[in-house]
């Protein structure tokens, strides 16, 4: 059977497998008693008729194929009471044209025990097991035969019995669970996908603030100076100018590759040290502050998600470094530790109160530095600068 098959399904399978025992039983009964009918005597043709009125009678349990619950479910009411004194008015009458009709009773006990609770059902089922011995005192037949085919069946009734129910209620109980798995697996699912979404929008976030939005910044501060420069330092002007069309067009390649495959084109076009010394060039054309580019030569080669992660907090320091610290220098150190790589980027600015801070850089820096297992640490107080240190482990 398919364990990921619907809940219908499965009872179809189920069912199937019972009627099959049923149908099995009764017919395998009908053959004995025909092959048997000259030795016994019996009017083989009349049990094979109350045989097949047995198979059809047991017909009635075939509406709880459309309701699973009905299916497992057994209790001591005038349906049931009826349906079961109507197989045993069958059986016995099979039994009573030919005694080889006897071999049914495996087939009345399983219906017994599909209709009754447990104990009612052992209490019915126990008179039935003398039904071998009856007819044999009737027909004056092999008794000591059928007194310990009696016997035996009485034995085993409340054990076949019990196993028969046991197997039912395990049956229920896992058409229970597998319910419950299906509900579980497709709220799972859902949370899943609502997990994802929500991850996917903070990450293109996170990207577009690293990226378009610093970009913009810079923009914006260089055509402030441009306006300041027009007519005093036209020389100053057009090489901001210049700066405003190289960071337009950067801008627009970070959107473009942002779009494709979301890795930073600057670390498509070297390493990650090439990376952030470009990042650090264009510090200080466009504002004048001193950077200072220190690099281990024994840092490893990182993969691309923790270069991504260095690299956008790089950009990150940096442009706070440009649009808050009023800083003159910094210096940027990547250097391998015990553990990994280590970024560190100081200026000598203002600082400013860690608590104080609401903003969406430092935030999103740390949810970066989270997702790869790294630590990020912000040593700063008003007017005593900034130092920030991202340990990414390799």
């Amino acid at each position: 059977m398919n364990v990921h098959a619907t809940g219908p399904e499965r009872w179809v399978f189920w069912y199937r497998i019972w009627c099959a025992y049923v149908v099995g039983g009764c017919v395998a009964t009908v053959v004995l008693v025909i092959v048997m009918r000259r030795q016994d005597h019996a009017d083989g043709w009349a049990a094979t008729a109350a045989l097949c009125c047995l198979l059809l009678w047991s017909a009635q349990l075939a509406p709880r194929l459309s309701n699973p619950d009905a299916f497992f479910r057994r209790t001591v009411n005038r349906r049931s009471v009826t349906f079961v004194t109507g197989a045993l008015a069958f059986f016995l009458a099979a039994v009573w044209w030919s005694q080889s009709a006897v071999a049914a009773i495996m087939v009345v006990y399983a219906l017994i025990y599909m209709s009754l609770p447990v104990r009612a059902a052992i209490l019915v089922a126990a008179p039935v097991s003398f039904a071998p011995l009856v007819a044999a005192l009737v027909t004056r037949t092999d008794v000591p035969v059928a007194l310990g085919i009696s016997l035996v069946a009485v034995v085993f009734n409340p054990a076949i019995g019990s196993t028969i129910a046991l197997a039912i209620d395990r049956g229920e109980q896992l058409a229970v669970l597998l319910e419950e798995l299906e509900r579980s697996r497709a709220d799972v699912e859902r949370l899943s996908r609502e997990a994802g979404s929500a991850a996917e929008r903070a990450r293109l976030a996170r990207e577009i603030h690293d990226t378009l939005t610093q970009g913009f910044a810079g923009i914006a501060a260089l055509a402030q100076a441009v306006d300041s420069e027009l007519d005093t330092e036209p020389d100053a002007a057009r090489r901001h100018v210049a700066l405003i069309e190289a960071t337009a067009r950067e801008n627009l390649v970070e959107a473009r590759t942002m779009v494709e495959t979301l890795t930073p084109p600057d670390l498509g076009g070297g390493s990650l040290a090439d990376s952030v010394r470009r990042r650090c060039r264009r510090l200080t054309d466009e504002t004048g502050i001193e950077v200072q580019v220190h690099v281990d030569s024994t840092v490893p080669q990182l993969d691309t998600g923790t270069e991504v992660v260095l690299l956008r907090a790089a950009q990150e320091t940096l442009a706070n470094v440009r649009r808050h610290s009023r800083a003159e220098s910094v210096r940027v150190d990547l250097t391998r530790t015990r553990d990994g790589v280590r970024l560190s980027v100081a200026d000598n600015g203002i600082g400013f109160d860690v608590d104080g801070v609401n903003g969406f850089g430092l935030a999103g820096l740390r949810s970066r530095a989270q997702e790869i297992g790294a630590t990020v640490e912000v040593t700063t107080s008003p007017g005593a600068g900034t130092r920030v240190d991202i340990e990414v482990p390799a």
